[in-house]
């Protein structure tokens, strides 16, 4: 099957993508992906790998790709309609203005990974790491992806729509929100320490389950027009040096 290193011929690989049988265990480096996975149609790949791999524009739609390793992967302009990734490691993975319709990522690492100017319709973000991710500019008028779970650590979430949307375990932590419409969205179990929130807009926000961490004497501005609880609204007077009786 292989050269002893796990590295499959092309012939090989295009022979098992005809077939519709999974490609596994391979070492993908130096093939040509782009040319392999034209026309092949739900092509199922698992615990494979190549650095940096060359997916630009390749039409991934209904692929299956478990637990591979292709970090920096370059998927702009890629169609994954409907595809399922689930584990691996996709840091740093250039994924601009692609189309991730119906896709489905569980666990995947994808930090550092761009999203920017992608469309996320019916997405799902389950458990991913997305430390550093960019989700900024972002196509689609509705908000329709999900994102539970997930760690958005210091990603770039600028102008991000999330308008009326509820927000499951997002760690949010040094997260940039500058400008984004959070309007009358729900947070539960997500933390927002050390959140950039400069001009986000909050009315109707409810914020009671998220963990703030440790106001300052902004809060009034940063938070203003969110729903709080009575804890959260006492951390804000302290913050402010006011003592309530």
């Amino acid at each position: 099957m292989d050269d002893g290193r796990g590295r499959p011929s092309a012939d090989q690989v295009a022979a098992l993508l005809e077939a519709g049988e999974p490609v596994e265990d391979a070492d993908l480096s130096g093939l040509d992906l782009r040319e392999l996975f034209d026309g092949a149609r739900d092509p199922v790949l698992r615990r494979c790998s190549a650095d940096e791999p060359d997916l630009h524009g390749v039409d991934l739609s209904g692929a299956t790709l478990e637990a591979c390793q292709f970090p920096g992967a370059d998927l702009r302009g890629a169609t994954l309609d409907g595809a399922h990734i689930r584990g691996g490691t996709w840091s740093g993975a250039v994924i601009i203005d692609a189309d991730l319709t119906d896709a489905v990522l569980e666990a995947a690492d994808l930090s550092r990974a761009r999203l920017t100017g992608s469309l996320l319709t019916e997405t799902r973000f389950t458990d991913c790491r997305m430390i550093g991710a960019d989700l900024s500019g972002l196509r689609g008028l509705a908000v329709t992806y999900r994102l539970d779970g997930s760690n958005l650590g210091l990603a770039n979430l600028q102008d991000v729509v999330w308008r009326g949307v509820t927000l499951r375990g997002l760690d949010l932590s040094e997260a940039d929100l500058r400008g984004a419409d959070l309007r009358d969205a729900t947070l539960v179990d997500c933390t927002l320490r050390d959140v950039d929130l400069a001009h986000t807009r909050l009315a109707g926000a409810d914020l009671r389950g998220a963990d703030l961490g440790e106001l300052t004497e902004d809060a009034p501005r940063t938070l203003r027009g969110a729903v709080i609880s009575e804890a959260q609204a006492a951390d804000v007077c302290r913050a402010l040096g006011v003592v309530v009786g």
